[in-house]
């Protein structure tokens, strides 16, 4: 039986996107939720014009819809802009989204529909399109294009841990529904300040635990994929051997990085589990397994090519490139970029 349909947040985050924030608030602002919807616009210390582009989109804003602009104090990359947007929240629902990006339409109304079929759900999926500058116009029109149909949805509990995590590797991620418990709650808290390239994985984790998990088979996000946005962290867009290094340099400070966070979500997620007597066996081995092969991978390039070999096998890496990748990364580099010369491959 379905409840009315709930209040929705439209939490948007932006850095130095002064190129594109406009097209990300204006698929904002068109969403046709029959519901009640606000918007929080949450800038992480922009050193552009990004900011100053938000204020007049909002100014220029016709709506009756609540809209808040704010800042953070100083540049607390994702997990710590999330943060400070939350703390505007008035609903009981987020809908994540970046400032590159483009919603459907009807993205809200899709995903608050489901919600409202579904009261124990703390998380919400659903499809993209990953798209390229060249083509913007075509998406922004396939973005406004009316849908009538109410897609199919699918609904995982905690049992179905293996289930949803395999739907969580792909990269669809960043752009989903959460409940607000999974940012304000008496065990978990906020999202770990460190955790800026894993606050995603964190939150998943977190509604996993806490409730059931809604797959929608369709459309509702446009991903742009270009050089320098939050979806390509260390990836530059060149493709050179400088290039190639530095990603390589980026994914071994990656992994340091995220292996703290982790940690901590994985105490929070054993305490929640111990405290409420629940049986969280499988998602507290996912995640284990998780900072285990991130612990592996740490030390990739720092270590020997036997090292290397060992790892690609654990990991079932094959290829051409990928038993190059055993050898020091300045060969490996150099092959890659002469192989990418010669052939014009990206």
């Amino acid at each position: 039986m379905s409840t009315p349909l709930p209040k929705l947040s439209y939490v948007l985050l932006s850095h130095n996107r002064e190129k594109y924030i406009r097209a990300a608030i204006e698929s904002a602002f068109a969403q046709d939720y029959e519901g009640e919807l606000e918007y929080i616009f949450s800038d992480d210390c922009s050193t552009d014009r990004t900011f100053e582009i938000i204020k007049e989109c909002v100014a220029e804003y016709k709506g009756n819809r609540r809209v808040v602009v704010t800042q953070t104090p100083r540049n607390l990359h994702l997990a710590g802009n999330t943060n400070h947007a939350v703390q505007f929240v008035e609903s009981d629902w987020v809908i994540r989204a970046d400032d590159d990006d483009i919603s459907h339409i009807s993205r809200c109304s899709i995903i608050g529909k489901a919600i409202s079929r579904n009261p124990n759900a703390t998380s919400v999926y659903a499809r993209f399109r990953i798209f390229h500058d060249k083509d913007e116009e075509e998406i922004i029109n396939l973005s406004q294009a009316k849908r009538k149909e109410t897609p199919d949805a699918r609904v995982f509990d905690l049992d179905s841990t293996e289930t949803i995590m395999s739907l969580f590797n792909l990269p669809n991620c960043l752009h989903q529904a959460w409940s607000i418990k999974c940012y304000k709650h008496e065990i978990f808290g906020e999202l770990p300040i460190s955790g800026y390239y894993v606050d995603d994985v964190i939150t998943n984790y977190r509604a996993l635990a806490l409730g059931d998990c809604i797959d929608i088979d369709t459309e509702c996000a446009y991903i742009r994929r270009q050089s320098g946005n939050m979806s390509c962290a260390g990836d530059n867009g060149q493709r050179n051997y400088a290039a190639i290094i530095a990603l390589e340099n980026f994914n071994t400070k990656y992994h340091n990085i995220i292996l703290p966070p982790l940690r901590e979500t994985q105490t929070a997620l054993y305490t929640y589990f111990c405290n409420n007597r629940l049986q969280g066996e499988k998602l507290l081995n996912n995640i284990a397994n998780l900072i285990n092969s991130n612990e592996i991978l740490k030390d990739y390039w720092k270590r020997g090519i036997s090292y290397r070999i060992q790892v690609n096998k654990r990991f079932a890496r094959k290829g051409v490139f990928n038993y190059l990748r055993c050898l020091p990364m300045p060969i490996f580099a150099f092959i890659l970029s002469l192989y990418r010369l010669l052939t014009k491959k990206v």
